[in-house]
């Protein structure tokens, strides 16, 4: 399935959800839920060699005491997992996210702050008090992780848009909760068949702009 189509609305048509959204933001037309701290997309991805990874252990002993469930990623699984989310790490300088107030749409009303440095998912730790070294968070050219953002599409105007999808979670620190993450599940609209994706417009490198379209969104716990 082509981008277009897991994007594009029989109603509106995608230069006009952006549009709406735009002048949502503008016009403050829009309750701030809290910080956006990671979005959480499917790609597709190589799994070659994937089920043989192992769980990267400090020590043989500490393999005898962790429960199945509490295992640490093995190399293959962290450097997957660093390829399908954006991170911000923490809500310090996460990316503020707002609901339209007809509860129509998701809002980054005030853009994306760049994405820091993240933990080299390569490295395993010889003692716990080491400190991971850093590698960009790139939307394209990683070359620990790859792209991160493997689709596009171009609008009108010409303005060229990267494209997640579909994006199945967002993390989100609450405003008014005292500190309570929250997260928000991304879904199919079952009215036209669409996934709920992530544009990225990256022409201002130090402000990203982000919007949500496609698809049905539900919060969770």
């Amino acid at each position: 399935m082509s981008a277009a189509a897991v994007l594009t609305k029989p109603t509106f048509t995608l230069a006009d959800r952006l549009k709406i959204q735009q002048d949502r933001a503008r016009d403050r037309d829009y309750i701030v839920i809290g910080r956006l701290t990671s979005v959480v997309f499917e790609a597709q991805r190589k799994l070659t060699g994937f089920s043989q990874s192992r769980p990267r252990y400090h020590n043989s002993q500490q393999a005898h005491l962790m429960q199945d469930q509490l295992k640490p990623f093995s190399e293959s699984q962290t450097k997957l997992w660093a390829s399908i989310t954006l991170d911000w790490l923490t809500h310090k300088n996460a990316p503020v996210i707002a609901l339209s107030r007809d509860r129509q749409d998701l809002l980054l009303p005030s853009g994306m702050p760049p994405l820091p440095d993240i933990p080299d998912p390569r490295w395993v730790p010889k003692a716990a008090t080491d400190v991971a070294p850093r590698i960009p968070q790139l939307l394209t050219g990683c070359p620990v992780v790859g792209d991160r953002v493997r689709d596009k599409i171009t609008d009108r105007q010409g303005r060229v848009y990267g494209v997640l999808h579909p994006v199945t979670s967002l993390c989100v620190m609450l405003m008014s909760a005292g500190g309570t993450f929250a997260s928000i599940k991304g879904g199919v609209d079952p009215s036209d068949g669409t996934h709920l994706a992530m544009l990225i417009d990256d022409s201002d490198p130090r402000q990203l702009r982000g919007y949500f379209v496609g698809g049905r969104f539900q919060f969770g716990g």
